[in-house]
Parts: structure tokens; C-alpha cells; sequence
């Protein structure tokens, strides 16, 4: 009998066993909903993999569920794609398994389920996905002026007779074009002056090179850095030195600032022997652009001489160098299409995708309300495209635009302007394949292809850091050339998580000197409206805080301004940038003439995620760090989980697990935790290394890239994401690459000393002293990955690895005990806060010492006036511990100080999201949720909502409040996939009044002081005697 067949009986046979008789079954009311595929409602442009999908129970839980899939609404009465049977279990997801999916389908699903053998709920309405495409047509298409990629600027090559010396001078007496530079500080900070910058003239060069015609290919000032000397300098450490001046690569030396472009500067290299040449040449920055934005710096007047001795001769003098070609387009490239349609349109498609960030147009409408598409990823590994239905938008005659800015695939160096990193992947390129089918069965396909049209568009700067500029004036091209061909980069994948969107609009407050501030710390777009003369030109500088009246842009290593510029058409505008976003609560505008207006606001900007938690007492510091730490999740959700949106916009990963539930209780994350772990994936090296930064864009060195409690999120995030949710998928997904990042971190054995890990950036930010050996929290980064993977390996049914892992997790606690236990005075790691609450979170102490050392954790505490001095990497352990051991009571005393350094410190000074630090002080970023543990704390704890140990997906509940100690009431719900977990709490006296609702499916075990009972689903309230009586 054929495999086919034989599959087929069986399943219907199972079928028959399974399914009650007609005249036993009966339908009840309450069918279930939020149908989701992949924790998305109706996602379109799905990949093809079969899809996980999901509901909920509306009335009770179920003990068999049926799913049916088909190619319309119509036919799921015999369904074509997929009919499940019944199916013994509870579970609330499966993966699909129908037919093969194809591209372009749209599957309708819909499932219902049994409450017991012969009672079954009515049908779900029914949900869909539809899968988008891998046969592209289309071809990634770019602008002939922006090849910068195989560009390069034009150095200068001064030609001198041939001859033998060792030192060559070069000595200017004019300078070249004037730079748009804001003042720096004495520690080179940008100084806001509350308008446009004066021009200054500096000498910029990348390179001093001496050759010679007979070896051209040898530059004999190379690696002489450190026999440059010069007459003047204004040195930026990695970024500004003459030694850079020969090293060979982009970087280079400055002078110091000058008013006027005359001035004297010499700069003098030794060749350290007499060497022959006759030609010197001058290599600019292609990030020294001048202030026309475009054009690299050279001098103008200027001599070249040698000697062998002390004697100098002048070998050449060059006199009113002219100015070179501009190496930057004057505007960013735009696209368009026009096209006709035939007849009665059916159905049209829209798939599209551009590096870095792109915006779509038909008609003269934005398609869909997306921005800053496609997101942030490694453009090598994958450029994930958009899919929308555009058939209610089209006419018969239509025209399609896409314009283009920089983003992180074009990450380039705008002098002047502030920028994280340095980097181009790809030039600006798009690619969009529009389907259209028509009533009559026809279709057509319009792809980008050279055919398409592109000129330099209104947008004249795109720095994904440093700002952007917009000139109305240029928003209708007068000239249209055809479009060149692009390479390709990653393959083309369908999104994985929700697009960023505009979420709220904040109208600004006008303050003093142009200072307008829209309320609170957010991330998103400065908004303008202008009415002003043409020509008129404004810059808008965002920022976090004010000082002397002014936005202060000072936080820690920015060292230029960022700003966005809009040059208006006249009449009145409304413009906002489009290809970048900044961290803002103010905003300060610059150039506004007399008689002009101008109305600002902030456009909130995250990921399109639903909200699923909530949180209140009635204890205001309480209230205040939920509410701050919200507010940085939000801030930081964008296409990636960000540290900050102001300064890095970088995915740095230790945030990612440390404070998972400040992040999951507030939204449903799960298709978000999805891409972070594939972009760990991707970022992986073939050693097994996780950078600590994902996407991979930086070039960070040492533990700076490769720190396990960083690394480690690649082993958490998936752990944690299983466990909330009841995704056992990624685990499955991706559990070979977690084998490789702890099989690389066993590797390296120079880290190893006497059985732990002595290699890590310590515990990030504490400000203990002294700090704790960074081998405490570089080994307790490695047990975590061991202790997760053991875990996983246990769920995946994998227990050999269990085991192994589990004794590897086990030798290292160990280990770290024997190395940094002093037996001489009972202290682990020198007995700081930090390191004395990793031992004990690890299981490092042994149980004979545990009561010793957590006595000696709140004594350690209690020192400090109930203040927390340790860094991130402890925080989370510190919390765990005292709450196991029953001591939410000296977390209370640590939640609700007001007094720095303190979380409530950062409540009460006023900050509206949570900062970098502990005191949130104006020196670092104001909109970080780096130190969001406390506030999972608070979600888990004074909430009472938890699940027991072995449970996942919040099925089976632990409902434990911490009544004692805090607030006199409280209250708090998660939308867990089961559905809505509520409690409400009120301590009265010696008495304490709890109701819980348990949703569908669920079961809870409440525990109250001398109170403990199990419950099903419904609303239940208990009273029981305070334990403070």
C-alpha cells in the first residue's frame, strides 16, 4: 500500500474513533477568537513555511479542537486546503499542516472546539493569511549618481621632481571651503547656540601619502604615524589624530577651527630614512564634506618641501587649488512608475522593499501607514519586504513613487552632524513588484526595472543619526533620467515582525528662545507646519533635556549636533522627516525670519505591537517607574529593540532577557522576539560568536562585542519567549545555534582560569567600589546559557544534552564558589550587592552558607540606606533572590526611595521615561529600559500574576500578591495567550481582599497568607488575614 494511502486511512480512522455520533453532539455558545497566524491577525505576504496558529477560548478550555483551511470563506464548509479532524488535547496553537502552501494564496482558517466528548463550541469567525512571493520579476534598481559604493573621491597629486629626502612638510597658507561646524566644548561636545552656525575653515586629510612613480603602488609615509608632527590640532581620539594621518585608513587629522581661510598649519612627516619620490598626494575623508554638504576639504595655497637635514626646500607650490567635484549627489533619489490599467481590476498586490529606508506612493497616497520601512537588519543576511493590497487604490491611470533615504544600509559620515557608526552596505536602491489580476482573468505584473524613471528628489540629506534635510522646492523634478541596475544583497523575506507606526501625535508647548517642548521623553518624528516665504530655511535640534534655555544635546560620546533642515516652497507646510527618527522631549528651531509661523509637535513613532499588561497601586514612586519604564519600552520598540533612540539606536542584547517582562507584560511581543532571534542568527559567526549588538552594524572590539551576558540573549530570549507564550518552536528552530554559542564560549580557552569564565564588561554600570572581579559576572553569564540550554534540551526531549548541560552549569557554580569565597570573612566576590546576589541566584553558595550570604545581601543593602549600587547584570538576580527567600518586603524599601541613587530618584526629579542610569542624570540617555527588572518585579509580584515552575504559555497560574511590606492596594492584568489575567488586591487592616480572573483554559493556585486553593476559569474573590497583623 502506497505511504499516501496508508497516512490517509489512518487519519481517518483516528477520525472515526474520535468523533461522537450525531444524535450525542451538541453545539454551546461562545466560539473562540483572537485567531492569530504566527501572533499576527491576518498578516499578508506570509513566507511559505506552514505557519503556527493560534486562539482563544472564550468560555471555558477544551479537550479537543478541529481547524479547517481553505481557498475561500465559501469552501471551509469542505475545506480544499486542510480539515485537522477532531484533536484530542488543549492545546491553543498548532502548526499548520494542510496542503502545500503556494505563493500568492490566501488561506482562510477557522477552528472550533470541545468542552467535553459530545459538547463542542460553534465555529470561530473565521481568519486569514495569505503568502507572498519568491519569484521575483522585479529587479533592484538605483540612480546613476548614487554609486557612491564604487565612487571615490579625488585626491589631489602634487607632482615634484624626483628626489631623495626623509622629512616632507606640507605648509598651507589658505584654506579650502568653510564647513558648517556647531562650537565644541573642552571636551569636543556640540555647544547649541540657538541658530545656524558661523562658518569655520579647518586643514582635514585622511591620508599624507609620499610615492614614487618607479613603485606606485608603495606609500612610504604608511605606518609613520608616530613621526607626524604638526603646528596646531584639535585631536578627537579614534577619530581626529595626526598619527592618523599614515595609518592607511579613512580616518584622518584636523587642525584646529579658524575664522577666516587664512591661516599657517604645517604638517611635518619623517620617512625615518632618506627615501626617493616624486609625488605627494592628499586622500580627503569622504566624511569631511564641507558646507555645501557634498564637496571633500582641501586647501588652496599651500607648498610642499623637503629635507634630509634641518634645511628645507620647496619643492612645489600649489596656488588657488580648484575645488573638486562634489562626491555627494545634492539629493537624495526618488522613483516612479506610470502605468495604465486594462479593465475591471480584481485584485493588485504591492511588494516592495529598498535600502536603507524607503516610502511608497500610487497616486499620490502612502501606501499603508508603515514608516521607516523596510526595518533594521543585516541587509547581507536578508531585506525583508512589505506586501499591501492596493486594488480599492488604483485608477486607470496611475503613477507609483518610491523614494529612498540612507538609513543603516547607508550609514555615511555627513561632517558636522552626529552619527553612531560609519558604514555602507548598499547604496540607495528599490525594488517593488506590483500584480494586478483583473476581473477577466488577465493579469499583469509592473516590476522595477531600468525601464522605471529616477531623479534626485526633494531630500538632500539622510543621516540615520544625524538628521535630515528637505527642500520643498525640489518636491516635482523637472528632469527624469531611466534607472541603472542595482545588486542584489540578503534575499528578499517577508516581514517578521510589525511594522513601525505613527501611534500619537503630541502637540509641542512654545517655551523660550524657539524651545518647544512636546510634554514627555518620546521617539519619533519632529513635526512641523511653516508658513514662510519660499526659500525660507529652518533647522529643528531635537533633544532629551535643556539647558540655559537651549536643547542640550551633550549626552555621553555625541560629540556633533543633530538636526533636521526644511527649506520651504512658501505658503504654509507640513513636513516631518521620513527616512530617520530621534529621542526627543524638545525641540529647538533655528532661522525662523520675523513675520513667519510655526506650529510643532511629536509624532510618536514604535512598533505596531498590542498593548497587553497593566499596572496600579496606590503608591506614586510605584506607579512612576511602571509608568517610566513603559514609556522607554515604547520608545525603544521600533523595527529592533533599541538601547536608546536618541543616542546608539543600537540593538545591544543584554536588555533583551534582563528585562524580558518589562517588555512582555506591557506588549505582546512574540512575532518582535521572533526577528531578534533570527537577526542573532543571522549575525552569528561561524565560530559560534553572537556579537552584543544585533543587527551587526558596528565594528566593536573585546568584550565590548563579545560578552556572554550579551551573547547569551541568542539562549534567553527564545527560553523566555517558549515560556511565555508556549511557542516550543524556537526552541526547536534555533536550538543548534545556541549549541554553537556555548560551544564557542567552552572554546576559548585563554577566558578559562581554574574553571571559570574570566572575560566580561563586568557588571554594566554599577557603581560599586571596589567592582566585583568581572570573572563573577562573565561565568554567570556562561551558567545562564548552560542552565538555559538544559532547560530547552529537557522541553525538546533531548536529555542527554540536559544532563550534560546541567552539569556543565553545575561545575562552573562551583568553581566561581571555590575561586571568590573567602572562608576568612564569609564574603563571596569582596561582598558587594552585586556580586553576592549572582552566587546566590546561581545556586553558586552552597545551602549550608545560603542563609549566611542572603543575610549579608540585605546587610549589604540595608548599608546603603536600602539603596541598590550594583549594575544590570545583578539587578535582575538580586530581585529573584530576596523574592524567593520571602524578603519582597526590603525590595519594597528599595522600590520606593526617592533619593539617589534610585529608580524614584529618577520619579520624583520629574524624568517621563526611564533613563540610563540610576539617578537618570542629563549626561546619558533618558529613554532607556535597560534597568527595567524592577518594574517585571512589580508585574510579577505586587500583580501576584505568575505561572508555576514546568508551566508555559501562563496555563497553569501561581496568583501570590506580595501584600506585605508596600502598597495597601493594587491591581493588574496580562493578556496571556490563554486570555486576560486580572488581579485586584486591598489591604485593610489586618485583612486582605483578592479577585482574580482566570481566563478559558486555565487554572490558578492562589496564595494568600494562610490561604492557599486551586481555581478554574471565572472571577473569584478571597479574603485572608494580613500577614503584617
Amino acid at each position: 500500500m502506497p505511504r499516501t494511502l496508508l497516512s490517509t486511512l489512518t487519519a481517518a480512522a483516528l477520525l472515526i474513533t474520535l468523533a461522537p455520533s450525531p444524535a450525542q453532539a451538541h453545539t454551546i455558545t461562545g466560539a473562540p477568537a483572537a485567531l492569530r497566524t504566527d501572533g499576527k491577525t491576518d498578516p499578508l505576504g506570509t513566507d511559505l513555511a506552514p505557519p503556527q496558529l493560534s486562539w482563544r477560548d472564550t468560555r471555558t478550555g477544551h479537550v479537543a479542537y478541529q481547524i479547517q483551511a481553505a481557498t475561500s470563506p465559501a469552501k471551509l464548509a469542505h475545506p480544499d486546503l486542510w480539515d485537522s479532524g477532531r484533536v484530542r488535547g488543549t492545546d491553543i496553537s498548532a502548526r499548520y499542516a494542510g496542503r502545500a502552501l503556494t505563493e500568492r494564496t490566501r488561506v482562510y482558517w477557522r477552528v472550533r472546539t470541545w468542552t467535553s466528548r459530545t459538547t463542542s463550541t460553534a465555529w470561530s469567525a473565521p481568519a486569514w493569511f495569505e503568502t507572498g512571493i519568491k519569484d521575483w520579476k522585479a529587479q533592484w534598481i538605483g540612480n546613476e549618481d548614487w554609486q557612491l559604493s564604487t565612487k571615490p573621491v579625488t585626491p589631489v597629486v602634487v607632482s615634484l621632481p624626483k628626489q631623495t629626502a626623509r622629512f616632507v612638510r606640507l605648509d598651507v597658507s589658505k584654506l579650502g571651503l568653510p564647513l558648517a561646524e556647531q562650537p565644541l566644548d573642552s571636551k569636543n561636545r556640540a555647544v547649541m547656540t540657538g541658530g545656524f552656525p558661523a562658518p569655520t575653515y579647518r586643514l582635514q586629510l585622511a591620508e599624507l601619502e609620499v610615492r614614487d612613480s618607479a613603485t606606485p603602488g608603495v606609500n612610504l609615509a604608511e605606518g609613520r604615524g608616530k613621526n607626524i608632527t604638526v603646528s596646531e590640532t584639535q585631536t578627537i581620539r579614534k577619530e581626529w589624530e595626526p598619527a592618523l594621518l599614515a595609518d592607511g585608513t579613512a580616518l584622518g587629522y584636523q587642525s584646529a577651527a579658524h575664522d577666516s581661510p587664512d591661516a599657517s598649519i604645517q604638517v611635518t612627516l619623517d620617512l625615518g630614512a632618506d627615501k626617493t619620490f616624486d609625488r605627494v598626494v592628499l586622500q580627503p575623508r569622504k566624511d569631511t564634506l564641507t558646507a555645501d554638504g557634498r564637496t571633500a576639504n582641501f586647501p588652496v595655497d599651500y607648498r610642499i618641501e623637503t629635507a634630509t637635514t634641518d634645511v628645507w626646500t620647496t619643492a612645489a607650490t600649489v596656488r588657488d587649488q580648484p575645488t573638486p567635484e562634489a562626491w555627494l549627489p545634492e539629493a537624495l533619489p526618488v522613483f516612479q512608475k506610470r502605468f495604465a490599467t486594462r479593465s475591471t481590476i480584481k485584485t493588485a498586490r504591492l511588494y516592495v522593499s529598498g535600502l536603507g529606508v524607503y516610502e511608497t506612493k500610487l497616486n499620490g497616497r502612502r501606501v499603508g501607514d508603515a514608516v521607516l520601512e523596510p526595518g533594521d537588519v543585516d541587509y547581507a543576511d536578508q531585506v525583508p519586504y512589505a506586501a499591501y493590497d492596493v486594488t480599492k487604490a488604483l485608477g486607470r491611470r496611475n503613477t507609483l513613487d518610491i523614494a529612498v533615504g540612507n538609513g543603516t544600509a547607508n550609514a555615511l559620515d555627513h561632517k558636522g552632524r552626529y552619527r553612531k557608526f560609519a558604514k555602507q552596505v548598499s547604496d540607495p536602491q528599490v525594488i517593488a513588484q506590483l500584480e494586478i489580476t483583473y476581473t477577466d482573468g488577465r493579469r499583469e505584473t509592473i516590476a522595477t526595472d531600468p525601464t522605471w524613471k529616477t531623479a534626485l528628489g526633494a531630500t538632500t540629506v539622510s543621516s540615520w543619526y544625524g538628521g535630515e534635510d528637505y527642500d520643498a522646492r525640489r518636491e516635482n523634478p523637472a528632469t527624469w533620467e531611466n534607472a541603472v541596475p542595482a545588486p542584489a544583497r540578503g534575499p528578499l523575506t517577508a516581514r517578521i515582525g510589525e511594522p513601525v507606526k505613527i501611534v500619537e501625535r503630541l502637540p509641542a508647548t512654545r517655551l523660550e528662545n524657539s524651545v518647544f517642548d512636546v510634554g514627555r521623553n518620546i521617539a519619533g518624528f519632529p513635526e512641523i507646519a511653516l508658513t514662510a516665504p519660499a526659500g525660507t530655511t529652518i533647522r529643528v535640534y531635537p533633544a532629551e533635556s535643556l539647558n540655559s534655555g537651549h536643547v542640550d544635546q551633550s549626552i555621553s560620546n555625541v560629540g556633533a549636533p543633530i538636526w533636521d533642515q526644511f527649506t520651504s516652497k512658501g505658503g504654509t507646510q507640513t513636513w516631518h522627516p521620513r527616512f530617520t527618527y530621534h529621542g526627543f522631549r524638545y525641540l529647538e528651531v533655528a532661522g525662523l525670519p520675523e513675520g513667519a509661523t510655526i506650529e510643532v509637535a511629536g509624532l510618536r513613532t514604535m512598533g505596531d505591537y498590542d498593548s497587553a499588561g497593566t499596572f496600579d497601586t496606590d503608591n506614586d514612586v510605584l506607579d512612576g517607574i511602571h509608568r517610566l519604564t513603559r514609556r522607554a519600552v515604547e520608545g525603544n520598540m521600533q523595527s529592533i529593540l533599541t538601547d536608546c533612540p536618541s543616542r546608539e539606536k543600537l540593538g545591544w542584547l543584554e536588555q533583551d532577557h534582563l528585562a524580558f517582562d518589562a517588555i512582555a507584560r506591557s506588549y505582546d511581543v512574540r512575532p518582535l522576539m521572533d526577528k531578534i532571534v533570527r537577526d542573532m542568527v543571522d549575525a552569528q559567526e561561524s565560530s559560534g560568536l553572537v556579537p552584543s549588538t544585533v543587527p551587526d552594524h558596528t565594528s566593536l572590539a573585546g568584550a565590548y562585542r563579545d560578552d556572554p551576558n550579551w551573547g547569551g540573549a541568542l539562549v534567553l530570549v527564545p527560553w523566555q519567549t517558549y515560556l511565555t507564550y508556549g511557542d516550543r518552536d524556537i526552541l526547536e528552530r534555533y536550538y543548534p545555534a545556541m549549541q554553537r554559542h556555548l560551544a564557542y564560549l567552552q572554546g576559548q580557552t585563554a577566558r578559562w582560569v581554574n574553571g571559570v569564565y574570566d572575560y566580561s564588561l563586568g557588571d554594566w554600570i554599577t557603581t560599586e567600589k571596589p567592582a566585583m572581579p568581572k570573572a563573577i559576572p562573565g561565568s554567570t553569564g556562561v551558567w545562564h546559557i548552560a542552565d538555559g540550554l538544559s532547560k530547552i534540551a529537557t522541553v525538546l526531549g533531548r536529555e542527554t544534552d540536559a544532563a550534560t548541560y546541567r552539569t556543565t552549569a553545575d561545575s562552573l557554580a562551583n568553581a566561581l564558589w571555590a575561586k571568590y569565597y573567602d572562608p576568612a570573612t564569609g564574603l563571596f566576590g569582596g561582598g558587594g550587592q552585586g556580586a553576592t546576589a549572582l552566587a546566590l541566584d546561581i545556586k553558586a553558595v552552597p545551602d549550608s552558607e545560603r542563609p549566611g550570604q542572603l543575610q549579608h545581601l540585605i546587610d549589604a543593602i540595608e548599608a546603603k540606606d536600602n539603596h541598590l549600587i550594583m549594575g544590570e547584570i545583578s539587578f535582575p538576580s538580586v530581585l529573584q533572590v530576596l523574592s524567593e527567600a520571602g524578603r519582597d518586603d526590603v525590595i519594597y524599601k528599595v522600590a520606593t526611595q526617592t533619593t539617589s541613587p534610585s529608580l524614584g530618584f529618577q520619579v520624583k526629579q520629574g524624568l517621563t521615561s526611564l533613563g540610563e542610569t540610576w539617578d537618570g542624570g542629563s549626561g546619558q540617555s533618558q529613554n532607556h529600559f535597560m534597568l527595567g527588572a524592577l518594574d517585571a518585579w512589580m508585574q510579577r509580584r505586587i500583580t501576584g500574576i505568575d505561572q508555576k515552575s514546568g508551566s508555559a504559555g501562563f496555563r497553569d497560574l501561581v496568583i501570590a500578591p506580595a501584600v506585605s511590606g508596600g502598597p495597601a492596594s493594587a491591581s493588574g492584568s496580562f493578556l496571556s495567550p490563554y486570555g486576560r489575567i486580572a488581579t485586584a488586591w486591598t489591604r485593610t487592616g489586618d485583612r486582605i481582599r483578592l479577585t482574580v480572573t482566570v481566563p478559558p483554559g486555565a487554572t490558578a493556585e492562589i496564595r494568600l497568607p494562610g490561604l492557599t486553593r486551586t481555581v478554574g476559569t471565572g472571577t473569584w474573590t478571597f479574603t485572608a488575614r494580613s500577614a503584617d497583623a
